[in-house]
């Protein structure tokens, strides 16, 4: 469970929730969703925020005013829609200048609230509970979304079953943030077509032609 707890935290707060496969929704088992939300608020609560040039600090800043505001927007939606805040949901260092937000965890999150549906693009990330496998999957795949996904089983029968059934273009099992070169990173739904990286990103930069010919 400590090992989860870290590597989400990790998914989702890096960079400030700033990358594209950033684990911005976490689908926790009831049985253990009480615990495995009070350990990351612990993670969460422990990391350094500030200059992202200290090899002290934890996490940077947000790119832009205009960002921070959103990202501080999505606070303020999902409170107003019955969202728990567990931790941060505030903004940091307003008086020495940047923009800084605290790592920031709700519970309660239902598919119909907006940051259970929306890119965030910050450091926020959505808790909600789930009772069975299928019901996990529906969740997963009840977005417009479909970039990258995580799953963590000891259950390797389920590890392959849960791959076939997400619909994302990467899928990690008992881990997170994987990248090499010589693997795609492909996008599914809104996420996008085609891929980047490994032999098939060369097919984007190539024209097809067809040609008939009559003789």
């Amino acid at each position: 469970l400590d090992a989860a707890v870290m590597t989400s935290g990790k998914g989702i707060f890096r960079n400030s929730g700033q990358v594209c496969v950033a684990g911005s929704r976490l689908l926790v088992e009831r049985s253990i969703h009480d615990e495995f939300v009070a350990k990351l608020a612990v993670y969460a609560n422990g990391l350094r925020i500030g200059n992202p040039l200290d090899l002290s600090t934890d996490i940077g800043a947000v790119a832009s005013e205009r960002q921070l505001r959103a990202d501080i927007g999505f606070v303020d939606t999902t409170r107003r829609e019955g969202g728990r805040l567990v931790a941060g949901g505030t903004t940091l260092h307003e008086d020495t200048g940047g923009f800084y937000m605290t790592p920031t965890i709700f519970a309660d999150v239902t598919p119909a609230m907006t940051v259970f549906r929306d890119e965030v693009f910050g450091p926020v990330v959505a808790v909600t509970a789930f009772d069975s496998e299928a019901e996990a999957i529906a969740l997963a795949n009840d977005t417009d979304l479909g970039l990258a996904a995580g799953v963590w089983t000891s259950n390797l029968s389920r590890a392959h079953r849960m791959v076939a059934s997400i619909k994302a273009g990467l899928v990690h099992v008992n881990t997170y943030g994987g990248s090499d070169g010589t693997v795609p990173l492909a996008g599914a739904k809104q996420s996008g077509n085609g891929a980047d990286k490994s032999l098939h990103a060369i097919e984007k930069y190539t024209n097809l032609k067809t040609a008939w010919i009559q003789l």
